[in-house]
């Protein structure tokens, strides 16, 4: 078996909520704009209004802003509420 066969079969996929929907997710961290995207697919967002938290993560709830990325874990909810 080699490096990268191992790494994937230690790949987990975990299902995180995303504005009430499930969503299966096999990467360790998951970005402000994947969530973004996860929550309205394909549509233009203003990243300086639009807002992401999540809670039941690993430590207190927080928030998500433009460029940062969270350890995401099974069970995991994130609001995202667009900019008005």
């Amino acid at each position: 078996m080699t490096a990268v066969e191992a790494a994937a079969e230690k790949t987990k996929t975990v299902t995180i909520i995303v504005n009430t929907k499930p969503h299966e997710w096999a990467q360790k961290e998951i970005t402000f704009e994947q969530v973004v995207e996860l929550a309205f697919p394909g549509q233009p967002y203003d990243p300086q209004g639009t807002t992401v938290e999540y809670s039941r993560g690993n430590g207190p709830d927080k928030s998500l802003r433009p460029g940062e990325s969270v350890r995401v874990k099974d069970g995991m909810i994130f609001d995202v509420e667009p900019a008005n």
